[in-house]
């Protein structure tokens, strides 16, 4: 799976369909995650279009499971698609992981300004 860090940003970019089987991907963010869990508090850029078949509600399960604390503040995920019914995925998410929002965007530049606009309104730490 490819996946950039910025650490400038502090925005996690991935592309889930370059990862192939859900299982893969699933194994590449466990250790992502394992070895820098500060991400888990940063906001992530997820293109998913399409999303893996065979992924699955157990994968969110073992993610959710492995997640480090919540954040100091929301962090936000967007997931970037087509897929016009991800947005209803994207709510159930919002239950399995602690402060933070998921939402869904057409293209990796509106999901960048869509964080910067949501950054804009977090209270200062």
């Amino acid at each position: 799976m490819r996946y950039e860090i910025d650490e400038q940003a502090r925005i996690l970019w991935m592309d889930l369909v370059s990862g192939g089987a859900a299982d893969r991907i699933l194994a590449v963010l466990l250790g992502l995650i394992a070895a820098r869990p500060e991400l888990c508090g940063w906001d992530w850029i997820v293109e998913c279009e399409p999303l893996p078949d065979d992924a699955g509600t157990q994968h969110l399960a073992q993610l959710s499971e492995a997640w480090g604390p919540p954040p100091e503040v929301e962090a936000f995920t967007v997931f970037v698609t087509q897929d016009r019914l991800l947005h209803l995925w994207a709510r159930v998410m919002d239950f399995q992981f602690v402060r933070r929002k998921h939402l869904v965007e057409r293209d990796i530049e509106a999901a960048r300004r869509l964080i910067e606009r949501r950054r804009a309104l977090r209270p200062l730490r």
